[in-house]
């Protein structure tokens, strides 16, 4: 019983959570869907294509390509010739990564109003606990990815940060 009722209440929590970040984010920035999270992701990953975009974002690659031309009709990024002939390379503009600062400062809001709650030594022991669980459900490079497309990287260092070692570690076994 007292472990059903843990995994409602920690679904119930990541639930609140997600549609509070979710919900700020649009709000900063105007503007809906995957892109709060298309902007970050391609603001983290300079370069990268619209394959692993999809991938990042869980989406089809038709309704990625989507997403990639509205986000240039917005003047949000820009596409560069890639690897080979057949595929593009992302890049925020400047509004973009303007907008990727808003939808990050929207998101760091968000988790203040549920972090707060918690006194000094809870959250201690909160962030203790995110880490040993963020390792353990990171079993590669692109769980990583897909986990982290949403962070502040700056302040996670990645030799401390779990999601990191996780993928490392549980890659290896």
């Amino acid at each position: 019983m007292h472990v059903a009722r843990g995994q409602n209440l920690l679904g119930a929590l990541v639930t609140a959570v997600n549609d509070r970040m979710q919900w700020q984010a649009e709000k900063a920035i105007g503007l809906g869907g995957q892109i709060p999270a298309a902007l970050v992701t391609i603001g983290h990953n300079y370069g990268e294509s619209v394959e692993f975009l999809s991938g990042i974002l869980q989406m089809s690659h038709s309704g990625c390509v989507r997403l990639v031309d509205k986000l240039d009709e917005q003047g949000l990024i820009e596409r560069r010739p890639g690897r080979d002939k057949r595929s593009l390379s992302l890049y925020l503009t400047p509004k973009g990564r303007e907008l990727k600062r808003e939808v990050l400062r929207a998101r760091r809001e968000a988790l203040d109003s549920a972090f707060q709650a918690l006194n000094a030594e809870q959250q201690r022991t909160m962030v203790g606990l995110m880490e040993v669980m963020l390792t353990a459900m990171t079993h590669c490079k692109n769980d990583a990815d897909i986990i982290c497309r949403l962070c502040e990287e700056q302040t996670c260092a990645q030799s401390h940060c779990p999601v990191t070692i996780g993928s490392v570690i549980n890659a290896a076994m």
